[in-house]
């Protein structure tokens, strides 16, 4: 019996060292490997050291084997080349065992990495729950990334507003060239919403936000200056000013009354993008009510800002004359206001010859509308003695449009839709001339006439008693004023009786 019980220990003992001899035998095909390890760690952590360990040193190993396989496969063989080995240790009757196993890679898929290459790489769900456990955290925790490139949509406005406004300053460059020159919208239409009140101290912020500004003062305005961000600005441009000042002082001074406010854009893109009523083709614009000029910096060009700044300063003076009640209201006519801009305009051009406006009344040809010679009654025209311009000067003749449709409100809206424009503002140009100064001289009594005339039609006249030749006055005590028509403040002021007889007068003296 002992002897049977010693043969049956013996075999099963063999059995392990059989079936371990077994496993090992295959081990060029085989993925797995068994090596038993020398010593048994005492704990868990023990046992992961040790599995480093194990990993550490057949990584090197592994590696070599691999590339040594990668260089004597064929191409189209599996990619069991770039399989990875793992030691894992296993604890097999009280003997830890690390058992080695070979992992093949992931296959890739081709067609779907064409797609994903086209429409981008998409996230996984792993991706997905860090992006979204980094939007729940604070703004200091989240983590930083790269700069965002994206463009808001205020941004992308504005770029688009400025490239159509750039696009059509050069259309209007275009049209200057072959057409005339550039004229500013009417003063008229620049109507704020909201004016500062005389008595505060003025925050230019609380109507040009987005700016900073640099307050100056010159002897008749306060002038804001954007703070520039790159480049250098034109020096001196507050004695353009006070030079234009100066050329209105010479013609009508009894309309200049207070300061006004300048401000000046640091160039042309901060004026467009800031300024809501800026046009691309204009230099300067004017707020008639709020007493206000807006120009940009242009270096270098300082007699063209004097001449348009010149335009504008007459707006704001002949506005702040027609409205001494300060009822917010453009009171004065549009032919007479947009007339007297382009005279001063013109006067503040440097040259021998005079300016623009002055070498058209020189060199164009315009004519009186047939329609008119037989005027109404009372013109002279319906006698035969009225003349019309017939120099022969080349060039398309321009006719006149009729004075008494010329005056009504509206003439210069139906000559824009007529595309007439600049023919418009040459006849307000020409009529306020001859006013202004009929003879062609500089005598002192045409001037008065014109103040006589402009102060009837803002102020009216004041009313006497025909018995008494007392000033009459209202039950407030204050003195009762007539107002005037234009023609009847022509007819005060140069004694012509009718519309028609002033157009008669004008032809003649263009004729001369």
């Amino acid at each position: 019996m002992k002897k049977l019980s010693a043969v049956l220990v013996s075999c099963l003992l063999s059995v392990p060292v059989m079936a371990q001899r077994q496993l090992a035998a295959p081990e060029a095909s085989s993925s797995i490997r068994v090596s038993t390890a020398v010593e048994t760690p005492k704990s868990n952590i023990d046992l992961l050291k040790q599995s480093l360990k194990t990993d550490a040193v057949a990584a090197p190993s592994a590696a070599a084997a691999s590339n040594a396989a990668a260089s004597s496969a064929q191409p189209a063989a599996k990619v069991a080349d770039a399989s990875q080995t793992l030691d894992m240790p296993l604890d097999m009757g009280g003997t830890v065992q690390t058992v080695q196993t070979t992992v093949a890679p992931a296959q890739k898929d081709t067609a779907s990495n064409a797609t994903t290459s086209k429409q981008g790489a998409k996230a996984t769900a792993l991706e997905k729950d860090i992006e979204t456990s980094n939007a729940l955290l604070p703004a200091s925790s989240q983590p930083q990334g790269e700069a965002s490139s994206e463009i808001t949509a205020e941004d992308a406005a504005a770029a688009a507003e400025l490239e159509y406004a750039v696009k059509m300053l050069e259309k209007s460059k275009e049209a200057i060239q072959t057409a005339g020159r550039k004229i500013p919208p009417a003063a008229a239409k620049n109507r704020p919403a909201t004016v500062p009140a005389p008595n505060k101290k003025f925050n230019p912020n609380a109507y040009r936000p987005g700016v900073t500004w640099t307050a100056s003062k010159s002897t008749h305005f306060d002038i804001y200056t954007q703070k520039r961000s790159s480049g250098i600005s034109s020096s001196n441009m507050s004695m353009t000013f006070e030079s234009a000042y100066q050329t209105l002082r010479r013609f009508i001074p009894w309309m200049m009354s207070g300061r006004v406010r300048v401000f000046v854009y640091q160039d042309y893109q901060s004026y467009l993008r800031h300024e809501p009523n800026a046009k691309a083709w204009t230099r300067a614009l004017a707020y008639p009510t709020r007493g206000e000029i807006v120009v940009y910096d242009e270096p270098g060009k300082n007699q063209e800002l004097k001449e348009v700044f010149t335009h504008e300063l007459t707006h704001i003076f002949t506005q702040q004359f027609f409205d001494s009640h300060k009822t917010g209201r453009i009171m004065t006519p549009t032919w007479l206001d947009e007339g007297l801009a382009v005279l001063m305009e013109d006067q503040a051009y440097n040259g021998a010859k005079g300016g623009p406006w002055n070498n058209d009344f020189k060199t164009l040809n315009f004519q009186r509308d047939p329609s008119t010679e037989v005027a109404s009654f009372g013109s002279s025209s319906m006698f035969g003695s009225a003349k019309k311009l017939t120099s022969k000067r080349p060039g398309k003749p321009i006719y006149l449009v009729p004075f008494g449709v010329f005056m009504q409100e509206g003439s210069l809206s139906a000559a824009e839709g007529q595309g007439k424009t600049q023919d418009w503002y040459f006849q307000a140009y020409l009529m306020v001339r001859f006013l202004l100064n009929p003879a062609g001289g500089a005598s002192p009594s045409n001037r008065m006439q014109f103040e006589q005339f402009t102060r009837l039609l803002s102020q009216g006249e004041a009313v006497r008693n025909p018995s008494t030749g007392f000033l009459m006055k209202d039950s407030r005590g204050k003195t009762i004023y007539q107002p005037y028509s234009v023609e009847k403040a022509l007819g005060r002021a140069y004694r012509y009786s009718t519309i028609a007889n002033f157009e008669d007068n004008f032809w003649r003296w263009a004729d001369k």
